[in-house]
C-alpha cells in the first residue's frame, strides 16, 4: 500500500490540521453562548428556562441539515461543502455584534448557526477518511475530533477575556472574522483525498462491500443502533458542557468570571490527552489484529460507564475542586464515541454510502442537544433556591444515562458480526429480487406462448 493510501503524505496531515482548526472554530462558536451567558441573561432579561430554550434552539435544524448534507456528501466534494458551512457560521455571528440584539434575533441566529454546524463533524470525518485507510484512521480521526475540545478549551480564556474587557458582542464578532479567515485558507489548501476514490468500487476497509445496500439493513443492525444510542447520550454531555458548565462554575460553585474561563478551559482541555491516548491504544490493537468489537466497542462502552460514575459523584459532598475534577475526567471519558463511533460505522458500510450513514448517525444522535440544555434549565429553575443543587440533579441524570448506554454498548457493538449480517441480508435481497424477476419473465413468456385468445 502506498504512502498516500496509508496516510503518510504531507498533504494528508496538512488536511488533518485544517480539519482540526475547522472543528476548533465549530466548537468555539458553540462555547461562546455559555461563556457569555451571565451578561447576556442580564442584558436581555432571560430566565434560566428561557436561556435553556435558546440553547436548545441551536439544534432545531441541526439534525435535519446533518442528514441532508450527509446524502449530498455522497456526490459532492467535501472541499466545497466544508467551505459553505464555514461561511454560514461566520455570517450568522455578525447580527449579534450590535447593541440592539433581541431575544427573537438571538434565537434566529442560533437556529441558523445550528443549520450550518449540524453537518460539520460527520463531513470533517468523511473528509479525513479519504486520506487514511482503516488501519491508520484512529489517530488522525481523533485529532480532528479533538478540535472540538481544543475549541472549547481556547474559547474559555480568550472569549471570557473579550466578554470582560469589552462585552459579549465582541466575542461573536471575533468568531465571525476567524471563520472567514479559515474559509479563505481552506479554499487554497483543501482537497479530497485518494482513499475514497480508490475504494469507491471496492467498498469499505474490508472490501467486498462496494455494492449499494438497502438502508434498512444498515440502520437496523446492532452496531449502528449501539453507536447511535451512546452517541445520543454522550452528545447530551457535550451540549451541557458548552451551554451549562460555565454557568455551573460561576453560579453553582461561585468562581469569578476569569477563573471560570480558565477552569472551563481546563475541563475541556483534559479531553484532549485522554482521548488521544486511548485512540493510540485502540489503533495499536487494531493493527495487531484485535477485533474492532474489543479495540473500539468495548473501550467506548467501558469508559462511558466510568464517566457515568464520576458524574454521579458530583452530587456528593465533594469540595468544589474535586467536583471540577469529576466533570473534567468524566467528560473526557464520555467523549470516545465521537472518535470511535464513526470508525465502527465505517467498518460496516461501503465508502459510497458512508457519508450518508455518518450524517444520519450524527444528526439523530445530536438531537440530544435539542433536549439536554432545556431540560437542565428546567431542573435549575425548579431548584432556584439552591442553584448548585439544580445543576447536580441534572448531572445525576447524565450519570445514569451514561451507565445505561455503556452497558447497552457492551451488548450491541460488534462491527465484524454486523458487517457479515449486512452482507448476508443484501445477498438474500439480491436473490429474492432475482427470483421475482425470473418469475415475472416466466409469466410473460407463458402468456406469449398461449397466443391471443379467440
Amino acid at each position: 500500500m502506498d504512502a498516500k493510501a496509508s496516510g503518510g503524505s504531507i498533504r494528508a496531515w496538512l488536511i488533518v490540521a485544517m480539519l482540526f482548526l475547522f472543528m476548533v472554530i465549530n466548537f468555539a462558536d458553540k462555547a461562546v453562548f455559555g461563556l457569555a451567558a451571565v451578561p447576556m441573561m442580564r442584558d436581555l432579561n432571560l430566565s434560566p428556562r428561557e436561556f435553556g430554550l435558546v440553547g436548545s434552539s441551536f439544534f432545531l435544524l441541526f439534525s435535519l441539515s446533518g442528514i441532508g448534507f450527509g446524502f449530498v456528501a455522497n456526490r459532492v466534494q467535501s472541499k466545497w461543502l466544508l467551505a459553505l458551512l464555514a461561511v454560514v457560521w461566520s455570517a450568522v455571528q455578525f447580527p449579534l455584534v450590535t447593541a440592539s440584539v433581541t431575544l427573537p434575533m438571538l434565537i434566529a441566529s442560533r437556529v441558523l448557526l445550528g443549520f450550518g454546524e449540524g453537518p460539520a463533524f460527520p463531513l470533517a470525518q468523511h473528509a479525513c477518511y479519504k486520506w487514511f485507510d482503516n488501519a491508520h484512521r484512529n489517530v488522525p480521526n481523533t485529532i480532528v475530533q479533538q478540535g472540538a475540545s481544543a475549541g472549547l478549551m481556547l474559547a474559555g480564556p480568550i472569549l471570557s477575556y473579550l466578554v470582560v474587557r469589552y462585552d459579549w458582542h465582541m466575542a461573536f464578532f471575533a468568531l465571525g472574522i476567524v471563520g472567514l479567515v479559515w474559509t479563505a485558507l481552506w479554499l487554497v489548501i483543501g482537497r479530497d483525498g485518494p482513499v475514497g476514490a480508490a475504494s469507491h468500487a471496492t467498498g469499505a476497509a474490508h472490501g467486498g462491500a462496494g455494492e449499494t445496500i438497502a438502508y434498512r439493513h444498515l440502520l437496523l443492525n446492532r452496531t449502528f443502533m449501539g453507536v447511535l444510542f451512546i452517541y445520543f447520550v454522550e452528545y447530551a454531555v457535550i451540549s451541557l458542557a458548552f451551554t451549562w458548565f460555565p454557568v455551573y462554575l460561576r453560579l453553582g460553585l461561585g468562581y469569578a468570571p476569569i477563573v471560570t474561563g480558565w477552569l472551563f478551559s481546563s475541563i475541556v482541555g483534559s479531553f484532549i490527552p485522554v482521548t488521544l491516548l486511548l485512540a493510540w491504544v485502540s489503533q495499536r490493537l487494531i493493527r495487531k489484529g484485535v477485533s474492532s468489537r474489543i479495540a473500539r466497542g468495548a473501550m467506548v462502552s467501558g469508559f462511558a460507564m466510568l464517566g457515568g460514575v464520576l458524574f454521579l459523584a458530583t452530587s456528593t459532598g465533594l469540595s468544589p475542586a474535586l467536583k471540577v475534577a469529576c466533570l473534567a475526567i468524566g467528560g473526557a471519558l464520555s467523549q470516545l464515541i465521537f472518535s470511535f463511533g464513526p470508525l465502527m460505522i465505517s467498518d460496516i458500510v461501503s465508502v459510497r454510502q458512508r457519508g450518508a450513514l455518518l450524517g444520519i448517525n450524527s444528526s439523530i444522535g445530536t438531537l440530544a442537544g435539542l433536549i439536554a440544555p432545556a431540560l437542565m434549565g428546567g431542573i435549575v429553575q425548579a431548584n432556584h433556591g439552591n442553584p448548585a443543587l439544580g445543576y447536580e440533579h441534572g448531572f445525576i441524570v447524565v450519570g445514569v444515562l451514561l451507565l445505561a448506554s455503556g452497558a447497552l454498548g457492551l451488548a450491541l457493538l460488534n462491527p465484524e458480526q454486523s458487517r457479515q449480517r449486512i452482507l448476508e441480508a443484501s445477498r438474500c435481497d439480491a436473490a429474492q429480487s432475482s427470483d421475482n424477476e425470473g418469475s415475472r419473465q416466466r409469466t410473460v413468456s407463458a402468456s406469449m406462448d398461449m397466443g391471443p385468445s379467440r
